[in-house]
């Protein structure tokens, strides 16, 4: 696989790498110019992923894959003296790093542009949308958003989210814990409670009636064991009928990762993102 290392910087000065994969030329014409893809949390782009693999039908399509790297890459880096990574990302400034990406293609040429985030970054893309938006997104896709919802958690998490309160009013938010609900990770203080304290910031459920592209959600049927996931296997088939730009797939034998299930997936998306590119698919 040839890609081509790019790199842009945030209006907040956080410097984000990734690759860019464009198709033979000339290309073949297809409904999108390029997607851009987000991964979940602590990943990064070079580590291996279903993204790798449909960029490649992608790539068929005549649309390019810019696959980067966001805020939340690994436990923890430095920016000068700020802590970044997994344990000290806030959500909210993913508004930076999605716009600065969308800069760096607009920049390189790319007009009809789509958007795909995996886990916290499904979460991203559909609280980006419904925030903000950017009229350069085209369309965008949400595979396997975790339900950021405190009532899911509550009792379990209840001494943790105790705990990074007293730290956030003594000034102390970015000091660690180590949570085990819903995950087992090491947070800062501050971190803990912006994903997953009561305010439910960023509940998915909240922000999709805000969503005005068309939107694709996906899930695999393996993660209706995951309390974080089962209402997206159970009801995501409803969504429709509430939000006409919602579609949604439930990928058969598919984990988080989709793994195994690459071809699946694709079958999901690939017809859909034609759809909806052209305008085929209501918008609001």
């Amino acid at each position: 696989m040839q890609v081509e290392l790019v790199h842009t910087t945030t209006s907040d000065q956080v410097p984000l790498d990734g690759y860019l994969r464009t198709p033979p030329r000339p290309p073949t014409p297809g409904p999108l110019d390029l997607v851009i893809c987000h991964h979940g949390v602590g990943s990064k782009f070079y580590t291996p992923s279903f993204f790798d693999r449909v960029g490649d039908e992608l790539l068929q399509m005549g649309c390019g894959v810019l696959r980067v790297n966001n805020r939340g890459h690994d436990d923890a880096f430095l920016v000068g003296e700020r802590p970044f990574g997994a344990a000290y990302e806030i959500v909210d400034d993913c508004r930076h790093d999605i716009t600065a990406w969308l800069d760096f293609a607009e920049a390189r040429g790319f007009t009809r542009i789509g958007v795909w985030g995996h886990s916290l970054g499904a979460v991203k893309t559909i609280y980006f949308l419904s925030v903000q938006d950017d009229a350069r997104i085209s369309c965008a896709i949400a595979s396997s958003p975790p339900r950021f919802a405190y009532a899911l958690h509550g009792t379990p998490m209840q001494a943790a989210i105790q705990r990074a309160q007293e730290l956030v009013r003594a000034g102390r938010g970015y000091d660690l814990i180590d949570a085990t609900v819903p995950v087992k990770r090491r947070f800062s203080a501050q971190t803990y409670l912006d994903k997953y304290g009561p305010e439910d910031r960023h509940d998915y459920m909240a922000h999709l009636p805000r969503v005005r592209k068309p939107l694709l959600l996906t899930v695999g049927s393996l993660e209706a064991d995951n309390v974080s996931f089962v209402g997206l296997v159970q009801e995501g088939a409803s969504f429709n009928d509430r939000w006409a730009n919602v579609q949604f797939a439930v990928i058969d034998g598919a984990d988080h990762a989709y793994t195994n299930r690459t071809s699946e997936l694709w079958s999901a998306v690939g017809g859909w993102l034609d759809r909806a590119a052209t305008g085929q698919l209501a918008a609001r």
